[in-house]
């Protein structure tokens, strides 16, 4: 389990250089996700707002990997989609501050992800 968090981890930090550097424009999605969390007065930061946009936009392309990798093999996705899930949570969350994260967790925003 560790070496598979490992593994995400350090796809997520490519990603994440790679769409900061290419200045790719975040999608609708992100966008609608972003919007969930400026609505649910979090009192987020413009930087925290950009780190978890910047993670979204990670997340999201990681997501169209794994899908397009484990094709055809539904129960091997949903294995790595329900890991998938939690480490996206836990980086979303990463961007926070305590008193942040808990109102994240009592507002039960993780299902809106």
């Amino acid at each position: 389990m560790k070496k598979i968090l490992s593994i995400v981890a350090f796809l997520l930090m490519a990603t994440f250089a790679n769409a900061q550097k290419n200045g790719v424009p975040p999608s609708d999605n992100v966008k609608k996700q972003i919007e969930i969390l400026k609505n649910a007065d979090l009192g987020l930061t413009d930087v925290q707002i950009s780190r978890i946009t910047t993670v979204l936009m990670g997340e999201e392309s990681n997501q169209q990997r794994l899908e397009k990798a484990f094709e055809g093999n539904k129960s091997q996705l949903d294995l790595r989609m329900k890991e998938f899930r939690a480490v996206k949570i836990g980086n979303i969350k990463g961007a926070m501050n305590d008193a942040q994260a808990e109102k994240f967790d009592a507002l039960k925003l993780a299902d809106k992800f």
